[in-house]
């Protein structure tokens, strides 16, 4: 068993031991840019674990008064998506947290949840890859330790729409297998705080809105690594970090409880159609910061002016630079696009 830092998480993987990401001898371990090559395929594409980018103490303090700062916002989505996931079950659910964005938000949405039925809603945390899939063996055993729960999937926001979509194929290939049908026959559903192409079941904003758990990596939240494939099939595996690693205050200040801002916002309003970028770009800012940590892109471009950037994104820059990737502003294309932010991830 692998523990984990989150309240009442459980996660379903298979422990693969101890590593320090950090130490170079550990390098290999994790995948690269050739991970994405055209012709890396299945299991081989997600055979290691995304790597992880060491920060520093001004991050951290950027990062800290980013949660606090936009607390009431995020209360205010999650109660309203606590309001959509309630309204769809007749008992208390089983929430089942992608790795790794899933689980700060369904950390909030279980609590949540908790006080609208007054009982425990559970929650699992696995691992879903596109092309992939959901690892069947660490959900056929969540679905063996909760039945009967309604079951709701939980992410932190959507952009391409790759999470659900890989929802609808695992689970057409979980029926397919013979698997029994946990759905009713309604597929699965997903909810994530924001859906700017609403492609999600529940959502609690159609808009690309930061959110500040994108930035968390996780040696300093998790203490486990991303899950990664295992050639011979079977359950999913993660590394175990060392404790040190791990950063209790990111986690305290997610999870303190905070004022609720209006629920009825003109973010909650469905984006209006808006042309593409070309390909080799990764648009919206949750998904441009996680290529930020996971990645390397060429350069990223915001909506924002420097100044606004500068107080609402302030983390995201800070990241930027450590990174040594170029940041241009003012960009009307971002604007066009109907997002905060974008990255160029090939040239």
């Amino acid at each position: 068993m692998i523990d984990a830092p989150w309240p009442s998480l459980t996660l379903y993987a298979d422990p693969a031991g101890e590593i320090d990401p950090y130490d170079q001898i550990n390098a290999p371990l994790f995948r690269g840019e050739e991970a994405f090559a055209p012709e890396v395929m299945g299991w081989r594409r997600w055979s290691k674990p995304s790597p992880e980018p060491r920060l520093d103490t001004v991050f951290e303090k950027l990062l800290l008064d980013s949660i606090v700062r936009e607390k009431p916002a995020v209360t205010g989505m999650v109660e309203a998506l606590t309001d959509k996931v309630a309204a769809s079950v007749s008992s208390p659910p089983l929430l089942i947290a992608i790795l790794r964005a899933g689980v700060p938000v369904g950390a909030l949405l279980a609590r949540s949840l908790q006080r609208r039925f007054g009982a425990k809603v559970p929650l699992a945390a696995l691992s879903l890859f596109d092309g992939l899939g959901w690892d069947v063996a660490a959900l056929s055993a969540a679905l063996a330790n909760h039945p009967g729960r309604p079951i709701v999937f939980v992410d932190g926001w959507t952009s391409g729409g790759g999470v659900a979509r890989e929802l609808r194929r695992s689970y057409e290939r979980w029926i397919s297998a013979g698997y029994p049908d946990f759905t009713n026959e309604e597929g699965p559903h997903l909810a994530v705080l924001c859906d700017p192409l609403g492609v999600a079941h529940f959502s609690a904003v159609q808009a690309d809105r930061f959110v500040p758990s994108s930035l968390f990596t996780a040696p300093e939240t998790l203490g486990f690594s991303r899950g990664f494939a295992a050639a011979n099939g079977g359950m999913f595996r993660v590394y175990r970090f060392p404790n040190h690693l791990l950063r209790p205050s990111y986690i305290e200040a997610w999870m303190a409880e905070g004022e609720t801002v209006a629920k009825t916002t003109g973010e909650s309003l469905p984006a209006p159609p808006s042309p593409s970028p070309p390909p080799g770009w990764r648009l919206h800012v949750n998904e441009v910061v996680r290529a930020l940590i996971n990645r390397s892109p060429r350069e990223v471009l915001l909506r924002e002016s420097e100044a606004e950037a500068t107080h609402s994104l302030a983390p995201v820059l800070h990241l930027c630079r450590l990174r040594g990737v170029p940041i241009s502003y003012d960009r009307q294309e971002v604007a066009a696009w109907g997002a905060v932010a974008a990255a160029r991830m090939q040239d």
